[in-house]
């Protein structure tokens, strides 16, 4: 038999950290002294302490650990254990390499400047219902005659807009040479009612998106997509659906255009 402090030194494992595994009974000591309380363990068990170290070298957790040596010994319950564990370790590892380019990408970025670094994140977003109005119109600023109309045509066909302070709009198509902008405008609505004249009911599911907030005039828009599109390539994923801009400020609530809060969404797909 072995003292606790013989049975540490020869398998590496600290007292502090034998106690706890006799708490939690991955390892109890074959003796325990009820007048000094003293832990002695066998010989025997330096095998099972031996296979302790190895699988926590390996990355597996005390618990899986007891399951695997839950009857003393490495059987063939191991092999499923160690694929369970490479396609856990595979799977962290590139999520890692991604990160790591990803902070290679914003270096890169901070190198010449760009104000938009780090800008990027990817979210999912909830499912939403929405009425909205699409029409052409010739120019960038005219979106907002869009919106005075969706305003006008909800109130005069009483549709119960949801309490929500956002809205939205998708840019279908940009014939800028004709002067041909398809846009759509979108309120959250509570429930989907039917099509009226000018208005079209819809529900967006819930989507993933590469998505850039920021505070300020829409003259921004450009180079922000251009931003998103490019980390878009660059990330290894691809555009799955029309991109839309999310306005939580905006003319509507405020008139200092600096003080705007508006997201660029793309949805994306790996």
């Amino acid at each position: 038999m072995l003292k606790i402090g013989e049975f540490s030194t020869l398998t590496g494992i600290s007292i502090n950290m034998l106690r706890n595994y006799d708490k939690i009974g991955l390892l109890k000591p074959e003796k325990v002294d009820s007048m000094s309380n003293y832990r002695f363990y066998g010989e025997r068990q330096i095998i099972r302490a031996n296979h302790i170290q190895v699988l926590k070298s390996l990355g597996f957790s005390l618990n899986e650990i007891s399951e695997i040596l839950m009857y003393d010994t490495l059987d063939g319950r191991i092999s499923t254990f160690l694929k369970g564990k490479i396609r856990e370790k595979q799977e962290s590892l590139s999520i890692i390499e991604r990160q790591i380019a990803q902070m290679q990408q914003a270096l890169n970025e901070l190198d010449v400047q760009n104000g938009l670094t780090l800008s990027v994140s990817v979210k999912r977003l909830p499912a939403r219902k929405f009425v909205s109005l699409r029409d052409i119109i010739r120019d960038f600023n005219e979106e907002g005659l869009l919106w005075e109309r969706l305003n006008r045509a909800c109130r005069a066909n009483k549709v119960k807009l949801a309490d929500i302070q956002y809205c939205m709009a998708i840019t279908h198509s940009v014939d800028l040479k004709r002067k041909l902008i398809d846009t759509e405008v979108f309120k959250v609505v509570e429930q989907i009612g039917s099509n009226i004249e000018g208005l079209r009911f819809s529900e967006m599911p819930e989507t993933e998106a590469a998505v850039v907030a920021f505070q300020g005039i829409y003259s921004r828009i450009g180079d922000i997509n251009k931003y998103i599109y490019s980390w878009i390539v660059e990330n290894g994923y691809r555009i799955s659906g029309k991109a839309f801009n999310v306005y939580y400020i905006s003319p509507g609530n405020e008139s200092n255009p600096e003080n705007y809060i508006t997201e660029i969404c793309y949805p994306i797909k790996k």
